[in-house]
């Protein structure tokens, strides 16, 4: 069985609003989310700590280019 996606990207192909399988995140209006752990956990309990609030387009522009620096 497969996945409907009701996720909503932009006429570039970014993500609107949706889930971001890749970097694990929910994304509302560009804007990553925070994560729904207790305010008692660590602050950097997950990856969506670390990246709530981050623009996804700007994050995932950043993302691809320290992959291609990488690869040089």
């Amino acid at each position: 069985m497969s996945r409907v996606s009701s996720d909503d990207y932009d006429s570039h192909g970014d993500l609107r609003n949706g889930f971001d399988y890749e970097l694990q995140v929910w994304v509302v209006n560009y804007e990553v989310q925070k994560c729904g752990h207790l305010p008692s956990d660590a602050p950097d309990c997950c990856k969506k700590a670390k990246l709530a609030g981050l623009d996804i387009r700007i994050l995932r522009s950043q993302l691809f280019h320290s992959a291609l620096e990488g690869m040089s």
